[in-house]
Formats: structure tokens, sequence, C-alpha cells
């Protein structure tokens, strides 16, 4: 039996599709097509996804929102799944707090929303973060205006593991740190979790929200093919050691010139230069990507000498 076949008789016939283009699925709106493609809605579908890959060892990539992906393959072999399991669901309610069971298909920018309304805080700060949940837990996402992290409320979770069971663990589990979570060294994905949110005005809530975006229309592309934040900053320790102001990695790459300078349809960003724009119209040689991303790290490593590491998983 071939892979096509198995996954059909599997996840269903009308399910899964072959050679699917993924161009309308990535934020950097590059052209790459996924071997086999399947779109999970329900916790049901998108576990048994993952299992079917892991049992019979076929290649799995999953897609949130598609953002802090950046395809650079013509075909992604093996199995993608976009991850649209989206719940949000009141667990528990007491006179301060409330705790909600947020899944790992659910839109960043939905939650947000959802939230505010409620008069439950905890994810206002993150207005305009693309992508989903389970990105957010896996990356750690974060927002710096105050510094606040998605994984901040976070109580426990359900993850599957390596083995394709599900298990529920606690938040000190993920060993979270800057761009960071366990989920990176063990390869176990997301599925939902549970989150502890402050009552709080809806109006204030409001207000921080709008700040938020205010500002990441002022500092970053709006409105542009790019998938966030390429490159992580620097450490701290680097940044006193080359007495530089900031541990920004969009300074560094300002500093060695290359602000709004491209190859191909690749060009970095003029507002933000830790931000990569694909101005292309709809796909770009991503060829000329990676010779972007290869000449920026040769220059900051050559001026700096600190090699930048992706912030970005390259697929």
């Amino acid at each position: 039996m071939n892979t096509y076949t198995l996954l059909t008789e599997i996840l269903g016939k009308d399910k899964v599709f072959a050679d699917k283009n993924l161009f309308p699925y990535l934020t950097l709106r590059t052209s790459t097509v996924a071997e086999y493609f399947f779109e999970a809605h329900t916790k049901e579908d998108f576990v048994l996804a993952i299992q079917t890959a892991k049992k019979h060892r076929i290649p799995l990539t999953m897609i949130g929102g598609g953002s802090n992906i950046a395809a650079t393959k013509s075909k992604i072999p093996g199995l993608v799944i976009k991850n649209n399991y989206a719940k949000l669901e009141l667990l528990k309610e007491e006179k301060e707090y409330v705790e909600v069971l947020v899944s790992s298909g659910y839109t960043i920018t939905l939650l947000v929303n959802k939230t505010i309304e409620k008069g439950w805080a905890g994810f206002e700060h993150h207005e305009g973060l693309p992508g989903t949940m389970g990105g957010a837990m896996y990356m750690n996402s974060k927002w710096t205006h105050p510094w606040s992290y998605v994984s901040d409320p976070l109580v426990s979770a359900t993850l599957l593991d390596s083995r394709g069971e599900l298990k529920t663990v606690n938040r000190d589990y993920f060993c979270f740190a800057y761009d960071y979570s366990i989920l990176q060294k063990t390869h176990e994905v997301f599925i939902d979790g549970v989150f502890r949110l402050e009552k709080k005005n809806p109006a204030i809530l409001k207000q921080q929200s709008h700040e938020t975006m205010l500002y990441r229309r002022q500092t970053q592309p709006f409105g542009e093919a790019t998938c966030g934040c390429f490159f992580r900053n620097i450490s701290q320790e680097d940044q006193e050691r080359l007495h530089l102001p900031t541990t920004s990695s969009g300074y560094l790459i300002d500093q060695i010139g290359m602000k709004n300078k491209g190859v191909g349809s690749f060009v970095i960003s003029p507002v933000h230069a830790n931000f990569i724009i694909n101005t292309g119209k709809m796909e770009g040689n991503t060829a000329d990507l990676l010779q972007l991303v290869k000449e920026i790290k040769e220059k900051v490593s050559q001026k700096f000498g600190i090699k930048l590491i992706e912030e970005v998983v390259i697929v």
C-alpha cells in the first residue's frame, strides 16, 4: 500500500491531498508543495494525523498560522498538517480569575480579542502576533513593551509525546526561556493547555492591546509578506562585551548597512532590519532568500564576531 492510500484510508478519502501548494498558508508567501496535506479541524483529527505519521514513519511538518516558518524547499516530503483545531473553553471561574482551555490551533489574534471581551487578562499585550497557540508554546513567543510571554498564564498542558501518546504536564515542564521551550528538544506536540487569567476591566485591557498594536505598526512592517523576526536577538553578555546599545539583531543588521538591501525579491525591511520581506507577487526564488540570509550572517560575523541564529524555522 502506498503512502497516499494509507493516509486516505486512515484520515479520510476527501481530506488528504497530494502535491498541495502551501503558498496560501505561509505568511512569507513562498511557493512550496506538500507531498501530502491534511487539515485537522478537531483534536481527534489532529492527534490521529500525528500518530499516523509517527507510526508509519512518514516525515511530518506542522503548520499553524504559517508565520515563523521560512519554507525554502520546492517540495516538503511526507505529511504536512495544517492545524485548525481551534477551541476556547471556560473551565473554572472564581472571584478574581478564570481558568480556560486554549487549543493549539487557536489564533493568537482571536484569542486576544475574545479574552479582552470577557475581561480576562493575560494575552492583551500580544495583539498583532501572527500564528497560533501551538507555535507560541513551541517558540515561547513574546512581546517586549512591556516584556510578556504568551506562556506566562499557562498552568498545565496536554502534549503528544514522541511515541504518539498523550500526557499532561505542568508549566515547569516546558523550561521556558528566551525563544525556547523544551518542545524544541523533545519534539513533543502541544495539543491544548489550561491558562489562568485575572479578571480586569475590559476597557483597560482594550487600551493596553491598542497601545501594543500601535507600537507594532510604528516599529514593524505591516501588510507585507514576512515570517516575523528572522533572527534571535543576541545575548546580554555579547551586548555588554561589544558595548552595544541593544541586544537587537535588527540593530546589528542595520549597522552592517543591509537595511533595505536584498537578493532577488527578498528584501530587508526598511522599517525593522530583522524582518525579511518577500516583494515577489507570487512566490520569489527561495534560493535568493537563502543567499540573503547567508550574506547577513557572514557580514554580522565579520563586523561583530557574532553568529546570528535563526528565530524562524527553516524547512
